[in-house]
């Protein structure tokens, strides 16, 4: 039988951690061990006001528990928010092991009335928040040759839907971000993964409503995604540059695959047309590694 996964020693940061799915890995996390900094601005889900006592209250109870955690208000779509999360860390801890970067907004516009400044405001939380205190935590993670980070991706990023252009590019460009900074800290021993996670939380439409499908989405209940932040915060796993699916008990990989395709080496419009079932094809397909500089 499998030793029970510890994190003892081990100092994680997690932002957007006061509510729903952040605060449900804060708690597996500290329960697993883990000294933690629950990071919050208190928003709404839009991404609007604030209210430090959304952290407060999330650190104080994991500290009843007997664990240990303090909490912390940055603002991690910022690069002074970034720095300042890291820096309360380092200061409180003395290291950091593990950058869950979870805080998101939401909403849901059409792509024809949505304007710059509105992917803009996604962009800066969703892509701007992890490259903010990846960036503050990176020295510290290449000084001891040691890190975890954890972005988070959506379905809605990586296979669509309809209203969600501002949030979805967002959320796949997180996909870009962890495939370069995999690559760039394998030397560091900088392993970076990504999640994306469905569970029932505020950011649901339905979520205050007593539908029968905001009845069934309560059978997706945040506790259920936390497991797979521990298993990816453990010394037993050494992935890195993986997509996970976590849902409702569920674990799955998602990956970017090639099919086998058509090849011509005098290609034309027509030769692909009249191979098109061949150059559409999934079967058979391969994963692309990642690609050389001139390549």
């Amino acid at each position: 039988m499998t030793n029970r996964i510890s994190l003892a020693g081990k100092v994680a940061v997690v932002t957007g951690a006061g509510r729903g799915l952040g605060r449900a890995y804060v708690e597996l996390l500290a329960e697993r061990g883990a000294r933690v900094v629950v990071n919050d601005l208190g928003t709404d889900v839009s991404g609007y006001g604030r209210d430090s006592a959304i952290a407060e209250q999330v650190a104080d109870l994991i500290r009843s528990r007997g664990g240990e955690a303090i909490a912390d208000d940055s603002d991690v779509s910022t690069a002074d928010g970034g720095s300042d999360l890291i820096a309360t860390t380092i200061e409180h801890f003395g290291k950091l092991d593990l950058l869950v970067n979870n805080a998101g907004i939401c909403g849901s516009q059409l792509f024809e009335d949505a304007t710059l400044d509105d992917f803009d405001h996604y962009w800066r939380v969703h892509l701007g928040g992890p490259v903010n205190t990846v960036k503050a935590a990176w020295p510290h993670m290449v000084a001891q040759h040691f890190g975890k980070i954890i972005l988070t991706t959506s379905v809605v990023g990586l296979f669509g839907m309809r209203g969600q252009a501002t949030y979805a590019a967002a959320k796949s460009a997180v996909v870009g971000l962890m495939r370069i900074l995999a690559l760039e800290g394998a030397e560091h021993g900088i392993l970076v993964n990504t999640i994306s996670p469905s569970a029932y939380t505020r950011m649901h439409p339905a979520a205050g409503s007593r539908t029968p499908e905001a009845e069934g989405r309560r059978t997706m209940p945040v506790a259920a995604v936390a497991p797979a932040i521990v298993w990816l915060a453990s010394d037993r796993c050494s992935d890195t540059n993986r997509i996970y699916n976590v849902e409702a008990g569920a674990i799955q990989r998602i990956a970017i695959v090639m099919g086998p395709g058509f090849y011509d080496p005098d290609l034309t419009p027509e030769s692909i047309a009249e191979n098109y079932a061949k150059a559409e094809a999934i079967e058979g397909f391969s994963e692309p590694g990642p690609f050389e500089p001139g390549t």
